[in-house]
């Protein structure tokens, strides 16, 4: 389908199947998050004790925190994809999202690298103690090794969007 038949969709199609239609792929996308968040603390809880999960929860702000960069870049460049769309000046559309690609990845391997260097300190900043910290630190190690792919997941869905 073209531009010119989604622009008339907008206009003319019944608001309640546009909304299933462009609101539904980011309802799977935002219950998947949660399952896997809650899918961990149950395995975790179940399978090592209170205290891991207690290391769990101290490293939800580094999630939420790779997902703002993320989402920023991603937001930033939904807008700009979208007026260049909207103007048919696709090859500049095509440079932006390169270059969001570019950032994504150049932002994830930063942040993951930085963190990894600092790892125990911001820990501490966080509020682990001597118990928690090794639960903590386990798991963000792995966490922050696949970082580029979150981040990534971050930054290209509000693009998707856009596009």
């Amino acid at each position: 389908m073209d531009n010119t038949q989604s622009t008339l969709e907008l206009g003319t199609k019944p608001v309640g199947s546009l909304l299933l239609q462009y609101c539904l792929p980011a309802i799977v996308a935002m219950t998947a998050a949660s399952l896997y968040n809650m899918v961990d603390s149950i395995f975790i809880g179940q399978g090592v004790g209170a205290v891991a999960i207690s290391g769990l929860a101290l490293t939800f702000p580094f999630m939420n925190l790779s997902a703002a960069f993320g989402a920023a870049v991603g937001v930033g460049a939904s807008t700009c994809i979208s007026v260049k769309l909207g103007q048919k000046d696709y090859s500049t559309a095509r440079r932006i999202l390169g270059n969001t690609i570019t950032l994504n990845v150049m932002i994830g391997v930063a942040f993951s690298v930085v963190c990894l260097l600092f790892l125990n300190p911001i820990l501490y900043f966080f509020g682990a103690s001597d118990q928690t910290l090794p639960y903590a630190r386990d798991y963000m190690v792995v966490i922050l090794l696949g970082n580029v792919f979150s981040h990534m997941y971050f930054g290209m869905n509000a693009v998707l969007r856009a596009a």
